[in-house]
């Protein structure tokens, strides 16, 4: 009787344990088919393609929490992205290459370690036109002088606040661990780390959601150089009236060679299960003395079947004024979350 009774108890026990923790399976599967054209040099190719992740980036993952009292938890998220037209892993063929990190969380925020997205991202994706989708012209716009930012940051130490009012912040350092002294390649720098340094502050509360956020990054130097660094100042913002909704962002990008000014406009509108959204982009960029222009209009649509899955269509049209370089994409998909 007694072996019963110690035995139910540690099944209690067990019980209490088990749910106390939670491991989650998710995931996105998207595809699409469409038409790319792409045009360098006076050269034109158009392609008639099946292509993956044209309104999310297809990925499957495992999240998972557990209480440890106190309000304080442990918090693990690994997020692998896959090209479902093929079924080839994304992100370099990297298994956990969309994010990868563990941490701790409690009344405090949250302090993270691993591959995780930066602090200057969150608020781009948080505020960019055509639903942050691929159909939006602003990375391939925004790239037209200096490079484009670093979504991801391997290495990297985050920490995200709680919400104080609607307002709310995070910090991302990620750190290169490529110093080398002796030998003067691209990869180790020439003796310096090409660490990266991302941060947002921002408000959201009810239909307005306003921040601000930057970037830094280090580059690979020759050695016996002085390190150039690659910043990127955002200043973005969207409000939800209800019938239509806006977003925007001015940014700044600069290192000692290039400045590139750019900004982004778009507005989506809701008809139930339906919704429309145009969006727009400019970059003028500086080098040398010598200026260069892109701009890129995006339009896409969206029908909600359930909860879970979508139908979307959308184009896309990216052009540099001065080389008259462009590149566009028509596709109509199918996304399912799960």
């Amino acid at each position: 009787m007694k072996k019963s009774l110690i035995a139910l108890a540690v099944l209690a026990a067990s019980g209490a344990a088990m749910a106390q923790s939670s491991v989650t399976l998710y995931g996105v599967a998207d595809a699409w088919v469409g038409q790319t054209s792409t045009t360098t040099a006076g050269v034109k190719v158009k392609q008639t393609e099946v292509g993956d992740g044209g309104f999310n980036g297809s990925r499957w993952g495992l999240k998972g929490a557990e209480d440890l009292g106190g309000g304080l938890k442990a918090i693990f998220t690994l997020e692998s992205g896959f090209d479902i037209s093929n079924g080839k892993s994304g992100q370099d063929n990297t298994l956990f290459g969309r994010q990868a990190f563990v941490g701790l969380q409690g009344g405090f925020g949250a302090v993270t370690l691993g591959r995780q997205y930066s602090a200057y991202d969150e608020l781009r994706g948080a505020t960019n036109q055509a639903y942050d989708s691929a159909f939006a012209t602003t990375g391939g716009v925004w790239g037209n002088g200096l490079v484009d930012y670093t979504d991801r940051v391997n290495n990297s130490i985050a920490y995200t606040s709680p919400s104080f009012g609607g307002i709310s912040g995070a910090v991302v350092y990620g750190l290169g661990e490529n110093k080398n002294l002796t030998t003067a390649t691209v990869n180790n720098a020439g003796g310096k780390a090409t660490d990266n340094l991302s941060m947002h502050l921002k408000y959201a509360n009810g239909p307005v959601l306003v921040g601000y956020a930057y970037q830094e990054e280090k580059q690979a130097t020759a050695l016996g150089a002085s390190q150039d660094k690659n910043k990127y100042n955002l200043i973005a913002g969207s409000y939800d009236f209800g019938v239509a909704a806006l977003t925007g962002g001015y940014n700044e990008a600069k290192n000692n060679t290039t400045k590139d000014k750019e900004y982004q406009l778009g507005v989506s509108v809701p008809f139930g299960a339906a919704s429309v959204a145009v969006g727009y982009a400019h970059s003028k960029s500086e080098t040398g003395g010598v200026t260069t222009n892109a701009e890129g209009y995006s339009l896409t649509g969206l029908y909600d079947l359930s909860k879970r899955t979508r139908l979307y269509a959308g184009l896309n049209n990216v052009k540099q004024k001065e080389s008259s370089d462009k590149s566009s994409i028509f596709a109509v998909g199918v996304r399912h979350s799960f």
